[in-house]
Formats: C-alpha cells, structure tokens, sequence
C-alpha cells in the first residue's frame, strides 16, 4: 500500500488567517496533537453523520410509505407526530439573466465555510479508494467459484 510521507510539522499546518495573527502565530509554535485529536474527532463524527443520514432517510420512506398506504399526511402516535407537506422553491440561474438584471437584483450572503478531509486513515481518500478496490476485487473471486461449482 501506498502511504503519504509525513510531513515536517512547519508544513504541516497551513493557516490563512489574518495578518496580524499570522504574525504573531510565527512567533510562537503551535502543537498540533492537540489540533489532530480534535480532528480525529471530526473525522469520526463525519462518519457516524453519513451513516446516521442514510438511518434517517430509511426512516422517512418507511414512514411515507406506511402514510401512502393509510392515505394521510398527518400521523400521530402516542409518542410522535408527523407531518407531510409540499414545499416549493422558487430560483433563477445567473446565466439565464441579462447581467444588468443579474447584478440588480441579486441577493448576495456570506458565510464561514470549513472543508475538512481526513489525509490517512478509513475516511482519507486513499483509504476509501483501497477498500472500493477490495471490494470490487472481492465479487469476481466469488464469482469464478461460483462458475467452477457449475
């Protein structure tokens, strides 16, 4: 298997922040296996995230389907109550505008977006690429014994 090597820790971290911070961040080092603990946890939490979203959206057909059947929208059951309704959205593409018309009427927001991947480990690119392999690997070999049984 392929590794990434390590990287020395001053190129380890790549911080965009301020210049004043930046600044003052290079006059004191910063110790990162606290930072990659936090991480670690992330990463996990990402994990359990996809895994919990895919639980909830069998949830959610289950119970449309039970609500199909029983020709409702609204269900309630001692514990739960659950709601089903439409609900619309209205957009408009840029390209689909005159620019003048586009930057007219526009509406512009900010935000703080954080990307995170994991470099190592189950979750890193690389690791979800060998065990995509595996498993592709994995079907054929079933499948050739299969055939020989035959």
């Amino acid at each position: 298997s392929s590794s990434r090597p390590e990287e020395p820790a001053h190129r380890a971290s790549r911080v965009s922040a301020p210049l004043g911070f930046a600044t003052a961040m290079a006059k004191k080092q910063l110790d990162l296996t606290g930072l990659d603990k936090v991480l670690d946890t992330w990463n996990w939490a990402k994990g359990e995230e996809a895994a919990m979203k895919k639980k909830i959206e069998d949830c959610k057909t289950q119970v449309e389907s039970i609500m199909a059947k029983m020709s409702v929208t609204d269900l309630t059951t001692a514990k739960y109550q659950v709601q089903k309704r439409l609900q619309s959205r209205e957009g408009i593409s840029k390209k689909d505008l005159p620019a003048n018309i586009w930057s007219q009427y526009a509406k512009k927001s900010e935000f703080t977006v954080m990307t995170f991947k994991a470099l190592t480990g189950k979750r890193s690119a690389a690791g979800k690429a060998k065990a995509k392999a595996k498993a592709a690997g994995a079907p054929k070999a079933k499948a050739k014994a299969k055939g020989k049984g035959k």
